[in-house]
């Protein structure tokens, strides 16, 4: 469904040179992230993105967690 999505965020990471690894994560948190805000990619907004980390931290995730999930 988010083809496109990953497809960049594997050839940005990949020009990063990041492991294999960070990038199967980054695509899983980025999923995550997609199914938790329930709206099409089109309709996203920054604030979307804020409250997504807002509720993680407040739900008591790791600092190395919340670092993840922003780097993603």
């Amino acid at each position: 469904m988010y083809k496109d999505i990953f497809e960049s965020i594997r050839n940005e990471a990949e020009k990063r040179n990041l492991r294999e690894r960070t990038i199967q994560l980054y695509c899983s948190d980025v999923s995550y992230f997609l199914r938790w805000i329930g709206k099409n990619v089109s309709d996203l907004t920054l604030g979307d993105a804020e409250s997504f980390l807002t509720a993680k931290r407040l739900e008591g995730r790791s600092p190395e967690t919340h670092n993840h999930y922003r780097s993603a």
